[in-house]
């Protein structure tokens, strides 16, 4: 047997994240396939399809002639189609098929198709019937041999060799705090925080939108200002005196984006304050206490004793804890909810890749042998053994 044949025979860990969908073999540094978690039914028009006669033949192309598009083609459509979340929806008649077209471009030998285990990320949160609906998935519409659902926020720790920590995971539509002390979690010490990428970027385009003296109409939606808040936010520790210096001259924020219309849009203040909302939910119009206090708020759920073991493991993972500076600004402000002895021992982790860092601690610990229990089997294979065994 080959390398190759070998590498399709390990588990395959998938990763079904509000924004990307990840998926690879266990043992591999990077996941082999990273994909919007999105989907298009090419008969979902924004438009009525009678108001311009034969509008979709132009943009519908014979190679989308499927009823779904997944992932990137999905996205090439989204001017005319309705984008659909699968996470957000949660749609488990249509997962298979998403499912398969990503599986598809991992081109496995047609003798291995679904002959290897899944591991699949899990946080905490996701429900018993969720996890029996992707079961019945992946045993009686596939049938593959082995289950495991393997907590993100341990995955994460694996990576970073922590049995005890906060594991602050930020993502496109949850930012779930996580608290673990010598590898063990309790539903008590974990948050569910009501902000996360999606009302920054929501935030994002408001500011913009509703900027003073910008007198001109411009070509701004969601999917840009999602692209400018991955590539141009930050986060600053003095909002309010960066935004005195803007107006005393400071131009060291602004850039210029050039807009699919044409034109062009200046921006500075909007990429630090748009980070705000996490610090203060009141600006969006939610009643909830900032991050950093929610983060103290489960640290603090654990007996004064540990504190200590947990501090100095703060882990930031997730897409949207990418914005340069939030480290240091979540650092400053936890440590204004703990005693100034305990301030040396803060510290808020955020390393590098830390988007795919749930995946990568999965294939950490299978590589590790670590992964023995908690799997899975599929009945049906169950029952083809016992009759083997019968048989020999």
């Amino acid at each position: 047997m080959s390398s190759e044949e070998k590498k399709q025979l390990r588990p395959l860990i998938i990763d079904i994240g509000s924004k990307n969908l990840r998926m690879g073999w266990a043992g591999d540094d990077f996941p082999d396939i990273i994909a919007p978690s999105v989907y298009v039914n090419n008969t979902d028009y924004l438009f009525t399809s009678d108001v311009i006669d034969g509008l979709e033949d132009i943009y519908i192309t014979e190679k989308s002639i499927e009823n779904h598009l997944f992932g990137q083609e999905a996205l090439k459509y989204s001017n005319i189609l309705k984008i659909h979340e699968f996470r957000k929806e949660s749609n488990y008649n249509i997962f298979p098929k998403f499912f398969y077209h990503h599986y598809k471009q991992l081109k496995i030998a047609g003798e291995n198709h679904f002959k290897h285990p899944i591991i699949i990320i899990s946080p905490f949160f996701i429900s018993e019937l969720e996890k029996t609906k992707l079961q019945d998935i992946f045993f009686n519409v596939f049938d593959f041999p082995s289950l495991l659902f393997l907590s993100e926020s341990q995955a994460i720790l694996a990576t970073l060799r922590k049995t005890s920590g906060a594991v602050v995971s930020m993502g496109e539509v949850n930012t779930i705090v996580t608290t673990f002390l010598h590898g063990f979690s309790n539903d008590m010490a974990r948050d569910t925080y009501p902000i996360a990428g999606k009302d920054l970027t929501n935030y994002l385009l408001n500011l913009i939108l509703s900027k003073k003296g910008s007198g001109k109409t411009v070509y701004f939606d969601k999917m840009i200002a999602s692209e400018i808040k991955e590539k141009l936010s930050l986060v600053t520790v003095d909002p309010e005196g960066e935004i005195k210096k803007i107006k005393d001259g400071l131009t060291k924020y602004n850039r210029n984006i050039n807009l699919p219309d044409g034109t062009s849009l200046e921006i500075n203040s909007e990429r630090f304050m748009l980070c705000e909302p996490l610090f203060n939910p009141t600006l969006i119009h939610i009643d909830y206490i900032g991050l950093p206090e929610a983060v103290s708020k489960v640290i603090k759920f654990w007996d004064r004793e540990n504190w200590e073991d947990i501090l100095p493991n703060i882990i930031l993972a997730g897409g949207s804890s990418l914005m340069p500076g939030l480290d240091e600004r979540l650092r400053i402000e936890i440590s204004s909810h703990f005693s100034e002895k305990l301030t040396d021992n803060i510290k808020v982790l955020s390393v590098s890749g830390r988007e795919n860092i749930g995946w990568i601690g999965a294939s950490v610990l299978w590589a590790q042998n670590k992964l023995t229990k908690g799997w899975i089997q599929n009945p049906k294979h169950q029952e083809l053994n016992k009759k083997q065994e019968l048989e020999n």
